[in-house]
């Protein structure tokens, strides 16, 4: 009796259509994935707002961009605070135990808030951002060490490094915003944005600056330059529109393609296309401007 089997080009023609097959759905998996990602970031910027909100409620205003209290030991006089919103925020985010766990008589970067400081906490993670959760923002020689987030706060349209104590966003150093403080409406004025961390999108544009800095603890002192607050690590300005080619520590940067997601001061999150018209952005990052915004 004589077996039929296959003959060598049917195989290889058998093997050829699953190839098709799989290179077809590999991309809308991934698709699938970025998409469910994407949903996972704007619900952790929702618990960011009702953290903020409940915040607010608590203390009549929302916490500061992050607290300055200047070290005279050295010279210049640096930052001997540097505690951001995030830290402010925990006991909302039901990560008291990490909060008490910050000895808030010394600065940020000292050794006695060192765990505190390194600790990962997925609530300021974005999840399409893959570098953030397994790296450290290091300061000086030693190096000190700071858990990467990829949320910050506004600041506004202004230079956060130079005018740190500007008023024209939500957050800036010892601010203290009140929601009423938002007449554009805070359904019209940026919260939080994100910034990924890792390589600038073109490190060759900024001089000796190649790298974004956020972080969820704080602002920290620059090593060098003692008087530098480095307020960027916590607060974003809106510089470039989102995801700019030229964006760098100070702007915002996200890992998604082609937008941003944004909560914005009444809670809700929206994404933001880097096609956006620049006034437009820096019209929704003022509290207080007066101005007028149509749909963006």
């Amino acid at each position: 009796m004589r077996r039929r089997g296959f003959t060598l080009i049917e195989l290889l023609v058998v093997i050829a259509i699953i190839a098709v097959l799989i290179a077809l759905l590999l991309p809308a998996v991934q698709q699938a994935r970025e998409a469910a990602r994407r949903l996972e970031c704007k619900d952790h910027l929702r618990q960011l707002g009702i953290a903020l909100h409940n915040y607010a409620e608590s203390h009549g205003t929302l916490p500061p961009g992050y607290l300055y209290r200047p070290d005279v030991t050295s010279s210049p006089p640096s930052n001997g605070a540097g505690f951001g919103w995030g830290a402010m925020i925990l006991p909302f985010l039901e990560q008291g135990a990490l909060y008490q766990s910050f000895n808030w008589n010394v600065p940020i970067y000292a050794a006695a808030n060192q765990v505190a400081r390194e600790t990962r906490l997925k609530a300021f993670l974005c999840p399409t951002d893959s570098f953030s959760p397994a790296n450290f923002v290091e300061m000086g020689p030693v190096p000190e060490r700071y858990a990467m987030a990829s949320y910050v706060a506004s600041f506004g349209p202004p230079d956060l490094d130079a005018t740190q104590e500007k008023r024209d966003g939500m957050f800036s150093r010892n601010s203290r915003t009140r929601l009423s403080d938002a007449t554009d409406g805070l359904s019209q004025t940026l919260m939080v944005g994100e910034r990924m961390n890792g390589p600038f999108r073109n490190s060759g544009v900024h001089g000796n600056h190649f790298s974004y800095e956020t972080t969820w603890a704080g602002a920290v002192r620059d090593w060098d330059e003692p008087d530098d607050d480095h307020g960027h690590m916590a607060l974003f300005q809106t510089g470039h529109v989102p995801n700019h080619p030229q964006s760098d520590d100070r702007d915002v940067s996200a890992p998604h393609i082609g937008f941003a997601n944004f909560l914005f001061g009444d809670g809700s999150v929206r994404s933001v296309t880097e096609n956006v018209d620049f006034l437009v952005y820096q019209r929704i990052s003022t509290r207080a401007g007066g101005e007028v915004v149509g749909d963006f």
